[in-house]
């Protein structure tokens, strides 16, 4: 998998290591091809490069070949990609790291695109004097990204040789970083004080550093931090000693991490020493780089960091939330999907440009971009409430709405709700953990026998299900998977549990039913949230995490059930998940209050029991199952204050529903799931509504609501 930038630049850097073959056919690739980037710099700036290398100190003896004929090559292949030669220098100018160090080190490298989006958003904003600093600069992507918003000339040279700062611990990054802000100036002076701020060094563990650097605060603290969690992994171990394999699958040979660990624990003792925010749990680089940060700033300067999206919605960043919300009297956020391949991982994955104004005073309101299923940021943002936000979200955690009618609905429906963990609500579940798939395996067996139990994993749970889809071979991330139809009375399963390996608690909580749900997720999804009755006689492994409510009994069970499959409630959750439904994103889901001896409950809780009774079931008539389900989801819209309008809001965010379905005339796909939901609730609402003729015409056509595609043609799920 590749990022766009790498796509773009692959012929520039093709030529480079051409040019640096012939620069310097004998010594270090990387430095050869520093000598020729910083010959495209000295090209583009203006100066000579032999008064640059004076300047740098750098030898220039072994270089056999003049760099320029080539810089004038790779300044016109530059050109063809339309990215900006010195974001373009930054790029060219990384370290090339294999995937695995990468995934160590967290180095994810800037795309120029967010670069300039975070400076076109921070630098505008700083008032303040003092440096410009990135503690993390790499090859100074940020930094040259941040001098390219000043005007070309004095104003930009000023900028350059007196503001700009850098560290990393690489001196070739740092080279890099020289050569990627030198090339925007022809100001020798310039490049020399810049130069004299670069700093090579580990900012976790550099105060002192940074204090004489700014004693009286930075006026810009602008970053990209490493992504990377402080933890020991013997998947890591295994893949960094050369194993080909799988995240998931059995480790061949045991992997030694004592003395990866000991040495950890010692760096973690040394630079989590004086940070108050970092919560519980795992140590985390970009937590760590953002309490920096905020160390750092002078007032009414500006914080602009790239972050992942775990800091607006993790329980273990609600210190960090709050922290910046009590600095920043402005706070922009911009929530970006990596669908435009700004790094080359999965395209799902979610970050932030953060952008903090410090300073006393009236506090603004929150300015929030979301992108949308492109990965494209709307041109105006909405504006969110700080007080009507810490009245929905205690935790300050910010729900990804898109446009004013969705944080509009998003509220509504939170303040007529109850979270499930509230001390004063009806939930308050119990959350087991019964078998933990790593700690576990050795156990595990691949046959069943008189005493052992089928393991049930996340992929086996659907809506409703806990055996939608078969094993049928291979093992972690590369295991075969198949869906079964809903009449499908046999579970198949890759792994069964010796009775003797579980602990008492876990025997007896398989003796009877209970609540599981797939804990693995994505906003994008066809549906996020998957919530089944799971049987007794089959143990769930950690992605299938079970509940219970000691305080109440099966009536209780499903008419949570209900709820947490229903597509409001599905939308609720869809504003504040990432990749994971943990306890805590669990736990403050909000729910509609109803309640179970009500009408709407009673019939709730009956149309989930006839739902979960119909797995198994080969006379099962997948119209009626179809029905059973708009007519629960229609209950709770209801129950919630919902009309049709607002219904449609939510239904705009399931756009995959549906597919393999077969459209009505004249349509390029079909919406029976949606009709067949709005033709519910209009009909409890008593109005008309065009879904009661557009649900005739789907079940003509031969369509069926609420068959998830990969079960299209298989049966009804």
């Amino acid at each position: 998998m590749k990022s766009l930038e790498q796509r773009l630049l692959a012929s520039t850097d093709r030529l480079l290591n051409e040019a640096a073959c012939d620069v310097l056919p004998h010594g270090d690739r990387t430095n050869a091809r520093l000598v020729v980037l910083e010959a495209v710099a000295a090209a583009c700036g203006g100066w000579r490069l032999t008064d640059f290398w004076s300047l740098t100190g750098r030898d220039s003896t072994n270089v056999s070949t003049d760099p320029a004929p080539w810089a004038d090559k790779i300044r016109a292949s530059i050109a063809e990609t339309g990215i900006p030669t010195a974001l373009a220098l930054s790029a060219l100018s990384r370290e090339a790291l294999p995937a695995s160090q990468q995934r160590k080190t967290g180095a994810y490298y800037t795309d120029w695109r967010l670069a300039e989006l975070l400076t076109a958003t921070a630098v505008p904003e700083i008032d303040a004097d003092g440096p410009w600093v990135d503690p993390a600069c790499g090859s100074g992507m940020l930094l040259a990204a941040a001098a390219m918003q000043v005007p070309a000339g004095p104003e930009r040279n000023a900028v350059i040789r007196d503001r700009l700062s850098g560290a990393d611990l690489s001196a070739n990054a740092l080279r890099g970083a020289l050569l990627s802000v030198a090339c925007l100036t022809e100001d020798l002076s310039a490049i020399k004080g810049f130069a004299g701020r670069l700093l090579r060094q580990d900012s976790l563990t550099s105060g002192p550093a940074w204090a004489e650097l700014a004693p009286a605060g930075a006026a810009l603290v602008i970053g990209n931090p490493p992504w990377e969690k402080l933890r020991v992994s013997r998947h890591e171990a295994a893949k960094g000693a050369g194993a080909v394999r799988d995240y998931g699958q059995s480790f061949e040979h045991d992997v030694d991490l004592s003395n990866d660990r000991s040495r950890l624990i010692a760096y973690v003792q040394q630079v989590a020493s004086g940070m108050r925010l970092q919560g519980r749990g795992e140590h985390d680089l970009y937590k760590l780089f953002l309490e920096l940060g905020m160390g750092i700033a002078a007032q009414e300067g500006v914080l602009a960091q790239l972050l992942p999206a775990g800091l607006i919605r993790s329980q273990g960043t609600e210190r960090l939330r709050r922290a910046l919300d009590s600095m920043a009297r402005d706070l922009s956020i911009a929530v970006v999907e990596n669908r435009a391949s700004h790094f080359a991982i999965d395209t799902r994955f979610k970050f932030l440009s953060v952008v903090a104004k410090i300073g006393d005073g009236r506090k603004e309101p929150i300015k929030l971009k979301v992108a949308d299923r492109t990965g494209a940021l709307p041109n105006r943002g909405i504006r969110l409430s700080r007080s009507q936000l810490g009245k929905v979200r205690p935790d300050l955690s910010i729900p990804e709405v898109r446009t004013a009618e969705e944080w509009d609905l998003y509220v509504r429906l939170a303040s007529n709700a109850v979270t499930v963990a509230d001390p004063a609500g009806p939930w308050r579940p119990v959350y087991r953990r019964e078998i933990d798939m790593t700690l576990d395996r050795k156990s595990f067996r691949r046959k069943g026998g008189n005493n052992t139990l089928p393991l049930l994993e996340g992929r086996h749970v659907s809506q409703y299900r806990w055996r939608a889809k078969s094993y049928r071979s291979g093992e972690g991330r590369s295991a075969i998977w198949t869906p079964e139809p809903l009449s499908n009375s046999a579970l198949r399963t890759q792994w069964h549990v010796p009775l003797d390996a579980m602990n008492p608690g876990t025997i007896e909580r398989t003796t009877r039913s209970r609540i599981g749900f797939c804990d693995i997720t994505g906003q994008t999804n066809e549906r996020s949230l998957l919530v089944a009755r799971v049987p007794a006689g089959v143990v769930c492994g950690n992605k299938v995490p079970t509940l219970g409510f000691p305080d109440s009994g099966a009536d209780s069970e499903d008419l949570f059930l209900a709820l947490t499959n229903s597509l409001v409630v599905d939308w609720m959750l869809r504003r504040i998940v990432t990749t994971t439904v943990n306890f805590f994103v669990l736990d403050s889901l909000h729910l509609p209050r109803i309640e179970e001896g009500t009408e709407v409950g009673r019939e709730l809780i009956a149309l989930a029991r006839q739902l979960s009774a119909a797995e198994g079931d080969p006379s099962v008539d997948a119209w009626q199952v179809g029905q059973w389900r708009a007519r629960s989801d229609a209950l709770i819209a209801a129950a919630w204050g919902l009309d049709t309008r607002d219904l449609e809001v939510v239904l705009r965010d399931f756009p995959l529903l549906d597919r393999g379905q077969p459209a009505v005339d004249g349509e390029a796909r079909s919406t029976i799931t949606v009709d067949s939901v709005l033709a519910e609730l209009a009909q409890i609402l008593v109005v008309s509504h065009p879904s009661f003729d557009r649900v005739q015409n789907a079940q003509a056509a031969g369509a069926t609501p609420y068959v998830p595609a990969d079960f299209a043609g298989r049966g009804l799920t």
